[in-house]
């Protein structure tokens, strides 16, 4: 009886200690601890500030959709197959364009890790459209946003319309396994800022580093007056702002994330969706967000 009970003790602690850590590693997401500033009213001063005209239109492709689990999204969600779309953007002036976001190349990752779809068309549309941009940006500098300008073909005429941040480009390791060439981008000057940047007419660039130390958002007034926020990875969903929860611990450790950041964020992105309900947000990787603001005429499919 007692060798019994001593079993049944071990089995008890182990049974507890692993449900302590799947709690710890898979469920749980914590209160936000710090705040984060996101004064629309000084964003949209800034995009006021450059003359010139604004953007008529914003336009997306979807150069691939990686299989991922809701459970790796957001904490405490069912281990259910979820695809990830991966998107380019693409703003429309007048007179000239600019590019948010490349996407990957497909030999940049297996066919494993690609998942479930790859549209060589479509990266070959975004490819041609960096090389006719006057700007170019990246909401962070991981794989999946920053591999189109580390394959381009053509880096170094890219270079004028790059504005890579110091805080992307000191991050190789964010980007592995892309890299980025380092001849075509000899004396490159990265974009230095703090807080926000005017890059052009109703374009914002609005610095959130947590979920890579390079993050930043990139707000958008279309010419019409309506207004979007492309959140890169701050938010892979749009239900991670909803709910105020971050990723499953495991996966922020995989990422190298700094979780506190990333819920305040969430945190004071949610007081402006309370606040300003027009505004269209574009999560990371969330194609029903993507193709509801499509729906509303935020966004346009496909490059021009």
């Amino acid at each position: 009886m007692a060798k019994w009970r001593r079993r049944a003790a071990w089995l008890a602690a182990v049974l507890g200690a692993g449900g302590a850590a799947y709690y710890a590693l898979v469920l749980h997401s914590p209160a936000p601890s710090s705040t984060f500033e996101l004064d629309i009213a000084r964003i949209r001063a800034l995009a006021e500030s450059l003359p010139g005209d604004q953007p008529a239109a914003a336009r997306y492709e979807e150069v691939l959709a990686l299989r991922f689990f809701e459970a790796m999204v957001m904490a405490g969600e069912p281990w259910r197959e979820t695809p990830m779309p991966v998107y380019a953007y693409q703003l429309v002036f007048p007179d000239r364009t600019a590019i948010i976001d490349t996407a990957l190349a497909r030999v940049d990752g297996k066919p494993e890790f690609l998942g479930l779809r790859y549209d060589e068309a479509a990266y070959a549309r975004m490819n041609a459209a960096m090389a006719r941009a006057s700007l170019i940006v990246i909401t962070h500098e991981h794989m999946d946003h920053i591999g189109g300008i580390a394959r381009h073909p053509q880096l170094a005429a890219l270079t004028p319309a790059l504005r890579l941040t110091a805080e992307q480009l000191a991050n190789p390791r964010g980007m592995k396994p892309v890299k980025l060439p380092a001849e075509p981008l000899a004396g490159y000057e990265p974009l230095r800022y703090d807080g926000l940047h005017a890059l052009a007419p109703g374009v914002v660039l609005v610095k959130a580093p947590g979920h890579t130390p390079g993050s930043q958002m990139v707000y958008v007034k279309l010419a019409d007056g309506r207004e979007l926020l492309f959140l890169g990875d701050v938010s892979w969903h749009d239900r991670n702002i909803d709910h105020v929860r971050e990723r499953p611990l495991f996966m922020t450790l995989m990422l190298g994330e700094d979780r506190q950041a990333v819920l305040a964020q969430f945190q004071a992105l949610k007081g402006l969706r309370r606040a300003e309900p027009g505004i269209g947000f574009v999560p990371g990787h969330d194609g029903p967000a993507v193709e509801a603001l499509a729906a509303a005429g935020l966004l346009r499919a496909g490059f021009e």
